[in-house]
C-alpha cells in the first residue's frame, strides 16, 4: 500500500499545474540569454493556438467539418504533441453531454489548462529539459507526452555531466548527448488521422532514407553544428562563464534561417530544346515534410531580348486530400491522398520547361510556403506568416 500511494503522489506531482519558476523561457533568460533569443526565433516558441493562425484555423476547420467533436476536446487531443505539458489529457464524456446540452460550468477547468501561461509559451525550456525518460513506440507512431516521462520540476536534463545552476538541478540524460533524433520523434515521428490516413511521416522518412554509416539526427540541421559558446552566461564560483561546445536553438525553418539552401542542391542547364532545373535532396527526410499542405513551388519565366515575358511556367511540390465526400481538405480529415509530388530525402528530381522561340534568358525561382492558396482561403487564415511565399533563391541564366 505504501509503494502504491508514493506511485500516485510521484504521478500526481508530475501532472501538477507548472510553477510559475518554469512557465516562461524569459525566467530563464538570467543565465540562458543566447538560448532563449534563438528559441523566440522558432516555430516551437508559437505552438500554442493562440500564436498561431493556421493551427488555429485548423483546429476550427475540423471541429466544423465533424459531428462529433468539440473544439476543447480537439484543442487537447492537438496538445498532447504542441504543448506536452498540458494538465487535462482529454475531456470526460459526462463534460462533453454538458457541453452539448448548453451548461458550460465545467468547461472552465478546461479553458485555464489550455490558457495556462506555460502551455501559451509554447515548446519552451520546461517541455523539452524536463523529459527523462522516452517510451516511442514507432508501430503507433509519435504519441507527444503519451511518450515521454517528464522529471520532476526544478530538474533539468541536457547533454553536460558537470552543469551547474544554482536555480535548478541539473542531471545529463543520454538523449540530449547525441544526433539520434529519439526525443524530436517523440513528437515528430509519424500520425494517423481517424480514417487511417498518414497526416505526416518525417520520422519514418528519416528512417528510410539515413545515411547507415553516420546517423544525422534532426540537431545539425534543425539546431546547428556543435560551436564554440556558453550554455549559461552565469558565473560559477565567482568565475567566468564556461566555454562549452553549444548548438543554436533556433529549430530551423524557411523562416528563420537558411536551411533548404544548405540542404538541397539546385542545378540547372540548357538541354536542347528544353531548360532543365535539378533538385538533389541531401536530408534523409522529403521535401517539404511535416505539416501535409507545405508546398515547394519552382516557378520559370522566360523573356526575349527587350525583356518582354514570353511564358511562364511551375512546378510544385506538394501534396492534396479529399475528404470522404471527395472534397478538398486538411491531412487530419482526409480519406485519401489525391497526390503527391514532394521530393523524397537522399533523391534528385529534374523538371524539363520548353524554350519558346526567340528567348533569350530564363528567370527561375524556387520558393516555399507553409500553406497553399486554396486551402489558406478555406481555413480562412489571416496571418500574412503562413500567406507570405518565402523566396529560397532567383536566378537568372543566359540561353
Amino acid at each position: 500500500m505504501k509503494w502504491i500511494v508514493l506511485t500516485l503522489l510521484l504521478v500526481s506531482s508530475l501532472w501538477a499545474e507548472i510553477d510559475k519558476k518554469w512557465s516562461s523561457n524569459k525566467n530563464c533568460e538570467g543565465c540562458h540569454i543566447a538560448i532563449s533569443t534563438k528559441w523566440e526565433t522558432s516555430r516551437h516558441s508559437n505552438s500554442h493556438f493562440s500564436k498561431n493562425d493556421l493551427y488555429k484555423k485548423s483546429l476550427e476547420y475540423i471541429v466544423e467539418n465533424s459531428h462529433k467533436l468539440i473544439l476543447d476536446e480537439v484543442k487537447i487531443s492537438c496538445a498532447k504533441c504542441h504543448n506536452p505539458r498540458i494538465t487535462k489529457k482529454y475531456v470526460k464524456s459526462e463534460d462533453k453531454i454538458l457541453f452539448a446540452l448548453g451548461i458550460t460550468e465545467q468547461q472552465k477547468k478546461y479553458t485555464e489548462a489550455l490558457n495556462a501561461e506555460h502551455m501559451k509559451n509554447g515548446i519552451n525550456c520546461i517541455v523539452c529539459h524536463n523529459v527523462d525518460e522516452i517510451h516511442l513506440d514507432k508501430t503507433k507512431g509519435s504519441d507527444g507526452l503519451n511518450s515521454i516521462k517528464f522529471g520532476p520540476q526544478g530538474t533539468m536534463f541536457g547533454p553536460l555531466d558537470d552543469a551547474k545552476s544554482p536555480y535548478h538541478k541539473t542531471e545529463l540524460r543520454p538523449h540530449f548527448t547525441d544526433d539520434n533524433p529519439k526525443l524530436c520523434f517523440a513528437c515528430h515521428y509519424s500520425t494517423k488521422n481517424s480514417h487511417g490516413v498518414e497526416v505526416y511521416a518525417t520520422g519514418k522518412e528519416y528512417d528510410m532514407k539515413k545515411d547507415k554509416e553516420a546517423q544525422e539526427g534532426c540537431k545539425t540541421c534543425h539546431m546547428s553544428a556543435k560551436k564554440m559558446g556558453v550554455a549559461s552566461n552565469f558565473p560559477i564560483d565567482g568565475k567566468q562563464p564556461r566555454k562549452r561546445m553549444v548548438r543554436d536553438h533556433r529549430f530551423a525553418s524557411v523562416d528563420n534561417s537558411n536551411i533548404f539552401n544548405e540542404n538541397v542542391d539546385v542545378t540547372s542547364k540548357k538541354e536542347g530544346e528544353n531548360f532543365a532545373i535539378s533538385l538533389y535532396n541531401k536530408a534523409p527526410h522529403s521535401i517539404p515534410t511535416g505539416y501535409g499542405l507545405r508546398e515547394i513551388i519552382v516557378k520559370v519565366q522566360f523573356f526575349d531580348n527587350d525583356n518582354k515575358s514570353l511564358t511562364e511556367e511551375s512546378r510544385v511540390l506538394g501534396a492534396s486530400w479529399k475528404d470522404k465526400w471527395g472534397k478538398v481538405t486538411i491531412p487530419h480529415l482526409a480519406k485519401s491522398i489525391i497526390s503527391d509530388t514532394r521530393l523524397e530525402g537522399k533523391s534528385e528530381r529534374t523538371y524539363k520547361f520548353e524554350i519558346p522561340k526567340n528567348a533569350t534568358q530564363i528567370v527561375y525561382k524556387i520558393s516555399y510556403k507553409l500553406i497553399n492558396s486554396e486551402m489558406a482561403k478555406k481555413l480562412k487564415v489571416t496571418d500574412p506568416f503562413f500567406l507570405k511565399e518565402y523566396v529560397l533563391s532567383e536566378t537568372k541564366n543566359r540561353l
